[in-house]
């Protein structure tokens, strides 16, 4: 279809969630993708492009499958390359001078650039410049930038004039997708500070487009969710986490959950294999963390079971798998325990959601 078709595939994704779903619309048997099919098509990329700087975007441009069929076949592009026999001629002389160089040169008006512009125009990639620094934002103080802030960083007022701004400009509420393609911050700065998208337009005292909840995310095209998965894996070098899609992402987990009921069922539909097994292996550490004391701000207290359950991003469950209780959940991010919790809690027995709801 990329090559010979009418259309791109990428307007099927806008009225189907998968091309498999596509073929079967069509009345054709879908074909699914083997390591074989992968390797083959590398091998006849190579045989157009020889050794490019970055295989990634060889991939993309030349490429019959999509870069999360490469992932979810080889878990990461070197395993790939490797198997199709062939050899990555990454440079091995680059160094942190070389990298600081080609920062300032990208540069604009005193202003860095961006790590997407870095891998789109740079001569080294985005995770070059983090496998020499250690992040993104140590690169750009090595060059004498001051990284952008994070969304933490921005206050509540500077975000809620932005959403203004656009509001006058198209002569309604902005959506997700206006932000990112018009806007001064990503959708994921608000998620981050308002919880969700309808939460900030409101706090800019303005209706949302419609009134179901993160209908606005509702309304991002599957393509595009999965569109910024691939994007998300080839920066972080494999299938992402929710946690890594919330912190470096184009949108919040809360569009993928509210897309397709799960980031497991979205990671699946980008094509890589979900996370399996316990819930430890669905939710870092961090993660579980991270939306603890989130919640615990919300709330302004340490959380109950209930209030998570009510609340929070992820079930009660994968706490108590991961530490043994809820009360050694609420120690691990920083908080005591009321009284009335430890004295629900016995360390030797298991407790139970009811146990912990006051």
């Amino acid at each position: 279809m990329h090559e010979h078709g009418r259309y791109s595939a990428q307007a099927y994704y806008h009225y189907f969630d998968a091309w498999d779903e596509t073929l079967e619309a069509a009345g054709l048997d879908a074909t699914a993708t083997t390591r074989a099919n992968v390797i083959e098509d590398l091998q006849r990329i190579q045989d157009i492009v020889g050794n490019p700087s970055s295989w990634a975007e060889a991939i993309r441009e030349h490429g019959q499958y999509p870069l999360s069929q490469v992932y979810s076949k080889f878990d990461d592009l070197e395993s790939a390359l490797d198997a199709a026999g062939i050899e990555r001629q990454e440079p091995d002389t680059i160094s942190q001078a070389d990298v600081i160089k080609e920062i300032s040169r990208l540069a604009t008006d005193g202003t860095p650039p961006t790590a997407d512009q870095m891998d789109e125009e740079g001569a080294y990639s985005a995770r070059t410049c983090h496998d020499l620094f250690g992040s993104w934002s140590d690169a750009l103080r090595a060059a004498g930038y001051k990284p952008p802030r994070t969304g933490n960083e921005y206050t509540k007022a500077e975000l809620l004039d932005e959403l203004e701004r656009l509001a006058k400009e198209f002569g309604r509420s902005p959506t997700t997708r206006e932000m990112r393609e018009h806007g001064k911050y990503t959708a994921s700065v608000y998620f981050r500070r308002f919880d969700s998208w309808n939460d900030a337009i409101r706090a800019a005292g303005y209706t949302p487009a419609a009134s179901s909840p993160d209908a606005s995310e509702q309304r991002i095209p599957a393509s595009e969710l999965l569109e910024e998965i691939d994007r998300l894996a080839d920066q972080v070098g494999g299938r992402p986490t929710a946690e890594q899609m919330n912190e470096h992402g184009q949108y919040s987990v809360h569009a993928y959950v509210n897309r397709f009921d799960s980031w497991n069922n979205a990671i699946k539909r980008a094509g890589f294999s979900p996370f399996i097994g316990t819930s430890e292996d669905l939710f870092s550490r961090e993660e579980l963390i991270t939306e603890l004391r989130r919640l615990g701000n919300v709330v302004d207290r340490p959380p109950t079971v209930r209030q998570m359950t009510e609340l929070g991003r992820y079930s009660p469950s994968p706490y108590k798998r991961r530490f043994g209780s809820w009360v050694e959940a609420l120690r691990a991010a920083g908080f005591e325990p009321t009284t009335h919790q430890l004295r629900r809690y016995d360390p030797d027995s298991d407790e139970t959601a009811a146990d912990m709801t006051q």
